[in-house]
């Protein structure tokens, strides 16, 4: 098969891009080996996933082009409708699972691994839960409210999506736990891969459609990605049905912490996915595209407080000293300064970048995602410190400040929206990041007064005893 010219000089391009990809990944892996152990695992995560998204580029591109604005608007809204009934299944028992193994693992391998089984059971049963109220109550919700007459096949794949994702979650939240991140990499190394060659595949036959997009990316390559990463867990590991009692004591353990990070999942999902249900109230299907365009990029971008919420996540867990305190807020300042100035400089590369790669019909989508890497960089420096939350038990910090962020994005989207499009969007998104920051950092400062008073005034209450 001939290609033409301008296929051929394309083709080139993108083959550039994952040779410059895969050699930025090499040295940031030979670079971890002069850095701490954090930053060495976040590396490592970093390279798999730089990897991933050069594969996810190539895949991003033929399927923007293949389907224009209009179609592309109407999978984000779909993708980002499971994306909120995805987090609603998690009840909080993927980051309540990490924190309670990794507190037992390697010490407890045997309570570790009970833990593990438990929690992948507990999460495919909440998985199917959701879905089934889902299909039985909430139907009529994708023709009403998100306006996607006709598209119940698309609405069914997207469902099915929710049931993979969770699956492969599971096991990718059980490997994160036992700090296994360099085979947690090869898994998403792999979603990413057979993604990419699925979407060639379709592209070269022509039926590159919005029911392919959502097979593929929803399902097909989760499930792939979900066997292998059971093959990748320790050989004394398998997810084995537990027992009742076994069920119960572990499970009650799990969604006593998780209960409040499931409401604070809830409402980070509505956070992060809730402009474009928005905007697809006041605006057309291509607006919405060109704005599902530039998230996803600012998305690819921000695979590096993705990977920095991995590695952190473990380890902010176990904090347990005002000295491991510290030592963790001094390396989490520098490494967020070090990323950002990475980060901006990709601003002036935004314009002949999308104009080249994505064609003229998605140029309104420079200025936005431009707009969407600022609030990423506000990202990179906040997220170290609101992992803390961890380290003090405050699930329920976590749900009201994820609660505010989504009431800060809703309202602020619903006032600027009508008059400004997408840019209203980007500007409600900022500030439901600020506002959950600022209030999630003024309530640990405050926890830490309270906890230093009551210190002081044990100490003191021998001394006034015996005076």
């Amino acid at each position: 098969m001939s290609l033409r010219p301008d296929v051929r000089h394309e083709t080139f391009m993108l083959w550039s891009v994952k040779q410059l990809a895969a050699a930025g990944s090499s040295l940031v892996s030979h670079l971890a080996g002069l850095l701490d152990p954090i930053t060495r695992n976040w590396a490592i995560v970093v390279s798999g996933n730089v990897a991933r998204l050069a594969l996810g580029f190539v895949a991003s591109v033929l399927i923007a082009r293949a389907l224009g604005p209009a179609d592309l608007g109407v999978c984000a809204v779909l993708i980002a409708t499971a994306g909120i009934a995805g987090a609603l299944a998690d009840f909080g028992l993927t980051d309540s699972a990490v924190k309670h193994i990794a507190t037992a693992w390697p010490d407890d391998p045997t309570t570790a691994r009970l833990r593990g089984q438990v929690f992948f059971w507990l999460r495919v049963g909440a998985a199917g839960l959701v879905i089934a109220i889902c299909v039985l109550l909430f139907t009529p919700l994708f023709h009403d409210l998100l306006g996607l007459v006709d598209k119940d096949l698309l609405v069914s794949v997207a469902l099915l999506g929710i049931m993979v994702t969770a699956m492969n979650g599971a096991v990718n939240a059980i490997l994160q736990a036992l700090g296994h991140f360099g085979r947690l990499t090869i898994v998403t190394f792999l979603n990413a891969g057979l993604t990419t060659l699925a979407v060639v595949a379709f592209a070269l036959a022509g039926q590159l459609t919005p029911f392919a997009v959502l097979g593929v990316v929803g399902a097909g390559t989760p499930a792939a990605a979900f066997v292998l990463a059971c093959r990748l867990l320790p050989s004394t590991w398998r997810l084995h049905f537990p027992t009742y009692q076994e069920l119960y004591t572990e499970g009650q353990r799990l969604i006593r912490f998780g209960r409040w990070l499931g409401v604070a999942n809830m409402f980070a999902a509505l956070a992060t996915q809730l402009d474009l249900l928005i905007l697809n109230r006041w605006d057309t299907a291509a607006t919405v595209g060109i704005y599902a365009l530039a998230l996803n990029l600012a998305t690819k971008v921000d695979v590096v407080n993705q990977s920095m919420y991995t590695v952190l996540l473990p380890t902010a867990s176990t904090l347990n000293s005002p000295t491991a305190t510290r030592s963790y807020m001094r390396r989490a300042l520098l490494r967020s300064t070090l990323i950002n100035l990475a980060l901006l400089a990709l601003l002036p590369l935004a314009q002949p970048f999308i104009t080249f790669f994505y064609g003229p019909a998605y140029e309104p989508a420079i200025g936005l995602f431009q707009s969407l890497l600022g609030v990423a960089i506000f990202d990179v420096f906040t997220i170290p410190l609101l992992l803390l939350t961890y380290a003090f038990n405050m699930p329920k910090l976590v749900a009201a400040a994820d609660a505010l962020r989504a009431a800060t994005l809703l309202l602020v989207a619903i006032w600027l929206v009508p008059s400004y499009g997408p840019v209203g969007i980007v500007i409600a998104r900022f500030g439901a990041r600020v506002a959950g920051a600022v209030f999630t950092l003024a309530m640990l400062w405050w926890l830490k007064g309270r906890r230093r008073g009551s210190r002081r005034s044990a100490s003191a209450s021998p001394s006034e005893h015996e005076s």
